[in-house]
């Protein structure tokens, strides 16, 4: 290609030119008004068009050519002058001028996980939230991206530094997109691992002392409790203590015996295990020994928390076994007195101590 100097040069070669040429009308350019840079753009002499004519471009771009079709490749962006001079053979010159923008060409945008933990992929565990970022993603022209996700587990999101949450264990690829706003994308791509949960279940015994209750009962009445027990209860004791607090009831001084109240104690649980006792002795005990046995600790896999109190239940690990409510009934059977007209004794004042155990399993993740 040659610059339009050749023109001047022409002009001066003796025998081309005339020092005062004519000049030439109807001379045009056709050209396209836009084209991206690094692409060829055609221009094309028309018009009128001289026998023997000579035709010669300046681009604008300090670059020329000669011909009545040209083509040109433009390097940097912006808005060019096209100039073409037609000499015919007589000498006489023509000159047409077009205007044509080159349009920068638009890069593709490149997508990373490097931010992600640098693109190397991660491991979770399962029922928990993964975090990815986008942000090493860049775009040669500046554009604005934008950034979806598929998380390879059937759904997808937006956004730079999106969260998502993984309900099934597997290994997924995560594949980012990152595309301009000229519809130009790429595509990066990560792992992740979901793995299942480990628990430790260890389990221990508690002992509860239910605070002392004082009542009374009057002779031949029965005063009715209840008490509420957990899951796997394993041991529940009554002791119920009472006194002969009456001169009257203290002794017969006419046989010189002891006259004690007489009183039962009956518990009713809530499966086939009752127990009832009576007693003048100032004392009684019901104890409903090993109602069940502590589990060995034991280690399982499971999705979440959820899961293995299920399996726990479903296994046996859980004893229903006494849970729930017991009545009680304290009965005053007799409460004897020295008079002989006149009962001097209606009844008496009593003090019910109730303890019981049971088990709890402690689920710690590993």
């Amino acid at each position: 290609m040659r610059k339009a100097l050749v023109i001047a040069i022409l002009i001066l070669i003796p025998g081309c030119l005339d020092t005062t040429p004519e000049e030439l009308k109807g001379i045009e350019i056709l050209s396209p008004t836009e084209v991206i840079e690094g692409d060829q753009a055609e221009f094309k002499a028309h018009g009128i068009k001289p026998n023997g004519g000579k035709y010669l471009w300046d681009f604008g771009d300090e670059l020329g050519g000669s011909g009545e079709i040209v083509n040109h490749v433009y390097i940097d962006e912006g808005q060019y002058t096209i100039t073409l001079t037609v000499i015919d053979g007589q000498g006489s010159i023509g000159v047409a001028k077009s205007q044509i923008n080159i349009l920068h060409r638009n890069e593709v945008p490149v997508a990373s996980l490097a931010s992600t933990y640098g693109g190397q992929g991660q491991t979770i565990k399962v029922n928990s939230i993964a975090f990815f970022d986008g942000g090493s993603s860049s775009d040669p022209d500046g554009d604005v991206l934008s950034f979806e996700w598929n998380f390879g587990d059937g759904t997808t999101g937006e956004g730079i530094r999106p969260n998502h949450f993984y309900e099934s264990v597997g290994n997924f690829t995560v594949t980012l997109v990152v595309s301009d706003n000229g519809n130009l994308s790429s595509t990066a791509q990560t792992w992740l691992m979901v793995i299942i949960r480990t628990y430790s279940i260890s389990f221990s015994e508690q002992t509860v002392t239910v605070p002392a209750l004082a009542g009374y009962t009057a002779e031949g009445d029965t005063t009715p409790l209840t008490h509420n027990y957990p899951y796997n209860l394993t041991s529940a004791s009554y002791r119920i203590q009472w006194s002969e607090d009456e001169d009257a009831d203290s002794e017969d001084s006419l046989l010189g015996t002891l006259r004690p109240d007489d009183f039962s104690l009956s518990v009713a649980t809530n499966y086939l295990l009752n127990l009832t006792e009576n007693s003048t002795s100032g004392e009684m005990l019901l104890d409903f020994g090993v109602l069940g046995f502590i589990p060995e600790n034991l280690v399982l896999s499971f999705e979440s928390v959820e899961e293995v109190n299920t399996y726990l239940f479903q296994s046996g690990y859980t004893s229903a076994k006494g849970q729930g409510i017991w009545d009680t009934t304290i009965t005053c059977n007799n409460a004897p007195s020295i008079g002989f007209l006149i009962d001097l004794d209606d009844g008496n004042d009593w003090v019910l101590f109730v303890e019981y155990t049971y088990y709890s399993g402690t689920i710690i993740e590993l």
